[in-house]
């Protein structure tokens, strides 16, 4: 790839000016390049197992719209790993101890199309879920869809205007669209994290196993949405202390792996849940149920809650065989109504002499 250098230097005066911005504290100026490189390479490894996991157990049942999506978003994720690479392979290794390659502006204009490429359909995804729960809200949908448009333009205003910059030593010239991107995105992160949580706490219903669902989902929605929003507050936030400082590069490298993982793990919990309601549902109905704890004094239904406890007895006993009369053929089963001690062919004939001493006076009473 060509050097891009300032117009009217040769390349050892860029070097020495690079050396000069970047050379002066090495682990603040260079660590968050490499960090950034690092904390994106693990990111997609979280990636890929979230993949894997909606592919086995989720991909079979989901629409096919959402599992379009789940596909482009795998593959705009992996063209960012591979860029991300490349740069870490051009600064540390093709260009190692050269000070000039951090100050190319090539790549630095590529990543916020790409960046958006992932994170718009993301959450695009999120307005529509803002859109369902809050009431099938089509003003909420527009607001949604033109924020997210605002960003898409806004990244592509960037790339353009700023293909006329060499190196990032004149990067002054898109600072202002660079933050009206921040502002823009942080506002409509924020906002569909508030919308998300209100839509699924309007959904409680008063019963217990219903409202313990509405819970975990307000949690998974937090959860996966805050993500975003904290790494895009951090770069404004170092933006503004510092728009010359390294420190930025590191939550833009960041940035859009967060709403891809995100959006994953808002994919897989659903399983998840299912998962446990079937658990749940396979217990033994003689177990505790969980009670509504929801005020007697509402307006609202009540739950009545239902035990029901069957218990099962099994008896089993085996008969003897009976026993065949003389003139038959012993039977396979027969039963005995005494022991055969007692039967007639043990009675001792022998010494039961009733009649013969009858009259024998020594043998009577």
């Amino acid at each position: 790839m060509a050097e891009a250098i300032p117009i009217g230097l040769t390349p050892e005066q860029v070097e020495e000016l690079s050396f000069g911005v970047f050379g002066a504290n090495k682990g603040f100026n260079l660590g968050p390049f490499l960090l950034g490189c690092l904390w994106d390479a693990v990111l997609f490894g979280v990636l890929t197992q979230q993949y894997t996991d909606w592919w086995i157990f989720s991909k079979p049942t989901e629409r096919r719209p959402i599992t379009w999506l789940t596909h482009w978003i795998i593959f705009a994720s992996t063209a960012w790993t591979g860029t991300v690479i490349y740069y870490t392979l051009r600064n540390f290794v093709y260009y190692f101890g050269q000070y000039k390659v951090f100050a190319f502006i090539d790549l630095a204009l590529i990543w916020p199309i790409l960046g958006a490429a992932m994170s718009a359909p993301v959450q695009l995804f999120y307005a529509h879920r803002s859109y369902r729960l809050n009431g099938d809200n089509i003003f909420l949908l527009i607001l949604f869809v033109c924020m997210v448009l605002t960003e898409i333009a806004l990244t592509i205003v960037i790339a353009v205007k700023g293909s006329v910059v060499e190196t990032i030593f004149g990067a002054a010239a898109v600072q202002s669209l660079v933050r009206a991107w921040q502002v823009v995105t942080m506002s409509t992160d924020v906002l569909m994290t508030v919308t998300l949580a209100w839509g699924l706490w309007k959904s409680r219903t008063g019963w217990s196993h219903t409202d313990a669902l509405v819970k975990k989902l307000l949690l998974i929605t937090i959860e996966t949405q805050m993500a975003p929003t904290i790494v895009m507050l951090a770069f404004v936030i170092s933006w503004t202390i510092n728009s010359t400082s390294t420190l930025g590069l590191f939550f833009d490298l960041c940035i859009p792996k967060a709403y891809t993982v995100g959006y994953l793990a808002t994919l897989n919990s659903r399983y998840a849940l299912r998962r446990d309601n079937s658990l749940g549902s396979g217990q033994k109905q003689s177990s505790e149920p969980k009670l509504n704890t929801y005020p007697l004094g509402s307006s609202r239904l009540q739950q009545a809650t239902v035990q029901i406890d069957t218990e099962t007895y099994t008896e089993s006993y085996q008969m003897q065989p009976t026993r065949s009369g003389v003139n038959r053929e012993p039977q396979l089963y027969e039963v005995k109504e005494h022991e055969d001690e007692d039967s007639v062919e043990n009675l001792d004939y022998a010494a039961n002499l009733s009649r013969k001493n009858l009259n024998d006076p020594s043998t009577s009473a």
